[in-house]
């Protein structure tokens, strides 16, 4: 089902660097962390924060680890930043931003890359993501802030990296990513932390690696471009949890666009970052947009 819209999105401030296969992670602040300039070449130690009342961002405290394709939370105002990439070297590292200073975190219990994270209450979930021997993995690994440790969750369904999470109403949602460059999810699974289990819900309508996913109101996940076996996407679908429906927007990105990361402030959807196809090989990009929801 296609949902027809007036609305169109349009261009914001641009981010400071451009970066490819960064995160971004939200709760009241917005960030965009690390990335790649281009591939999976040299990792990026910027970060940047987002100005709401202004819409620019500003440079801040850099990563102490250069990376890409991390995964990051926000557990009690500390932003962490969790595994990812330097080069082709698969992280266990775990930094955690608390103001504008940096600290280093327990370290994940193994290597991982393009995972997926997400915060419920005072536990941070890892889902996900691909190991030191670049196997997509099912692995779900928690960490409790108050025992400062780490333990195991009942895995997912479907093995999968550069997945996007969300959470509604209590539940974590695993959506999307790949196992290869050939096979691209369109499952998505809900996680209930009570029961320690996972179920399969709506698919997507096209399978999508590493799109950007924000939640908005506690009521809807929107999930925003990615990678597709026929290249960037540019469509949005949006997910109504008690319908368990997705319908697709009608208003498309001016670009194709993936390994982004989305936000939503108020009544706007933002897609910030990405890699673009430039002449068919991937550009980091430092573009920003934003659709009225």
């Amino acid at each position: 089902m296609t949902e027809n819209r007036t609305e169109r999105w349009q261009a914001r401030p641009s981010l400071n660097v451009a970066r490819g296969g960064l995160i971004g992670t939200t709760t009241g602040t917005t960030y965009a962390i690390g990335g790649f300039t281009s591939g999976f070449g040299a990792g990026l130690d910027s970060v940047e924060r987002l100005d709401p009342a202004g819409g620019h961002w500003r440079l801040i405290a850099p990563m102490p680890t250069a990376r890409g394709n991390p995964a990051a939370a926000t557990v009690r105002g500390d932003v962490y930043v969790l595994g990812g990439y330097a080069g082709d070297k698969t992280l266990d590292v775990v930094e955690i931003l608390d103001g504008d200073r940096w600290r280093t975190g327990r370290p994940l219990p193994g290597a991982r890359g393009g995972a997926a994270a997400a915060a419920i209450g005072d536990r941070l979930y890892v889902v996900g993501g691909f190991d030191a021997a670049d196997n997509a993995t099912t692995a779900v690994s928690v960490y409790d802030v108050h025992d400062d440790a780490w333990h195991d969750a009942h895995p997912m369904r479907t093995s999968r990296g550069l997945l996007k999470a969300e959470v509604l109403d209590g539940h974590l949602y695993a959506i999307g990513g790949t196992v290869d460059v050939q096979v691209f999810q369109a499952t998505v699974e809900r996680y209930d932390p009570a029961a320690d289990r996972w179920h399969t819900v709506a698919p997507l309508h096209t399978g999508r690696g590493n799109p950007g996913v924000a939640a908005a109101g506690g009521r809807r996940i929107f999930v925003v471009g990615g990678a597709s076996a026929d290249g960037p996407l540019r469509t949005t679908e949006v997910y109504d949890p008690r319908a368990d429906r997705w319908r697709t927007l009608d208003p498309l990105l001016p670009v194709g666009r993936a390994s982004f990361s989305a936000a939503v402030h108020d009544d706007l959807l933002v897609a910030f970052g990405g890699f673009e196809l430039t002449a068919g090989t991937p550009t980091a990009s430092s573009r920003v947009e934003a659709l009225r929801i």
